[in-house]
C-alpha cells in the first residue's frame, strides 16, 4: 500500500473521483483525510503501473488547474 499526500481532504477527494471516472479505484486512508490510499493488487503489470499512474497524475493535474482558476 500507498498514500499520495495532499494539502486539503477536499482536494484528495476530488481526485479519487476523478480517477474512479477514469477507470482506477483508489480509495482515502482511513483517519487521514489527506491521503490518497494506492492499493494494487501483486499481480499487476508493469504496463498497468504505468497507466494507473498516469491516470493519477492526470487527476492531479486537472483537479490541480480547477484550484488554481478558482483562486
Amino acid at each position: 500500500m500507498l498514500a499520495a499526500m495532499t494539502s486539503d481532504p477536499e482536494i484528495t477527494n476530488q481526485v479519487i473521483f476523478k480517477c474512479q471516472d477514469k477507470g482506477l479505484i483508489l480509495f482515502w486512508l482511513l483517519f487521514e483525510g489527506c491521503a490518497i490510499r494506492i492499493t494494487p493488487p501483486l499481480t499487476i503489470s508493469e504496463d498497468e503501473i504505468r497507466e494507473g499512474c498516469a491516470i493519477i497524475l492526470e487527476a492531479m493535474d486537472e483537479v490541480m488547474n480547477e484550484v488554481m482558476n478558482e483562486e
